[in-house]
């Protein structure tokens, strides 16, 4: 299988692309910083948005 990187997939309901630096707010702010939610994720809840961001810069 040949890697041809991340497609947009697009439908008249649904948009899934991959993150921008320009998602970091709406994604601290909906479930980044959530304990709940990540508790089901690899990783602890972000502290801060500066944080969210920085996964964008690696």
């Amino acid at each position: 299988m040949k890697h041809i990187g991340t497609k947009n997939i697009e439908t008249e309901r649904l948009i899934l692309r991959r993150f921008t630096l320009d998602d970091a707010d709406a994604m601290y702010r909906n479930w980044a910083s959530d304990d709940e939610v990540t508790k089901y994720l690899i990783w602890p809840a972000h502290s801060s948005v500066y944080i969210t961001k920085m996964i964008f810069t690696d």
